[in-house]
């Protein structure tokens, strides 16, 4: 019923800082994982991040393309991590099946 298993992902993730960038991978391996998988995620560990592309874009901003010129930088990083999840097989699961009848008019009416 409950099993863990290893699986690999590619995820990008861009932002004003290179935590920010960090932030947005880290926020979507959740739902990469729920997209992929039909069991019910118990426990998501990363186990290992490997860096596969990581950029830094520098560029000048101005008001109105005149005034108050500043750098603004952009980091744009991709990886391959590696998760151990912990899920429980749902399908696995042997539910026992009951049945109720609900009441019909008449009985209803008789009671009151």
């Amino acid at each position: 019923m409950y099993r863990e298993r290893i699986e690999s992902l590619r995820l990008t993730g861009s932002g004003d800082t290179k935590e920010g960038a960090f932030n947005k991978i880290f926020g979507q391996i959740k739902h990469v994982v729920a997209r992929q998988t039909s069991d019910l995620v118990v426990r998501i560990e990363p186990v290992r991040i490997e860096i596969v592309s990581a950029t830094e874009s520098m560029y000048k901003e101005r008001l109105f393309g005149l005034f108050f010129p500043r750098t603004r930088t952009r980091y744009d990083i991709t990886v391959d991590i590696q998760v151990r999840l912990g899920v429980v097989d749902v399908a696995s699961i042997p539910f026992q099946t009951q049945t109720e009848q609900t009441a019909r008019l008449g009985q209803v009416a008789s009671q009151r």
